[in-house]
């Protein structure tokens, strides 16, 4: 979770970015700018290119990980759930690779869940230790289709 002053860096970056007319919206690497700034851990340059790995954001001294994501919605409302794609992961084509080699559209759903699951834990775990991370975590903004409401997730 945010500690209090994470929360004001993130409230004055919210502002400071809506403020901007150059930025249409806080989402993908203005989310990931942000956050850097709000953790305070260095940015990567994203000229220099962008991994395939699960974690946008690590702090090497925690050895934290974040998978940031921002979503915009109707209205936010205490209670309400949300959906949102963490990666898309076509698991009939590696199959094999998951150790499902008889897996296709038509299995059953255990067994298309089990590929998913397996599919999810080697991504996970690669992450992991490619980045230097042992804390993980899924961190969202959500925000208003107005811009001017936002809430922090982080599971």
């Amino acid at each position: 979770m945010l500690t209090e002053d994470e929360i004001q860096r993130l409230k004055q970056a919210i502002i400071a970015t809506v403020a901007s007319p150059v930025i249409g919206s806080i989402e993908d690497y203005a989310w990931e700018a942000i956050f850097h700034y709000v953790k305070g851990i260095p940015l990567l340059d994203p000229a220099l290119g962008r991994s395939k790995y699960l974690y946008d954001a690590v702090d090497l001294d925690t050895k934290t990980g974040w998978s940031l994501k921002s979503l915009q919605l109707s209205s936010l409302q205490v209670g309400m759930t949300f959906a949102f794609v963490i990666q898309r992961a076509d698991v009939i084509k590696k199959a094999a690779q998951l150790g499902f080699p008889d897996l296709t559209e038509k299995s059953l759903p255990e067994q298309l869940g089990a590929a998913i699951i397996q599919h999810w834990n080697e991504k996970i775990a690669t992450s992991q230790l490619a980045q230097g991370v042992i804390n993980s975590y899924e961190s969202i903004l959500l925000k208003t289709l107005r811009g001017n409401e936002y809430i922090y997730c982080e599971y």
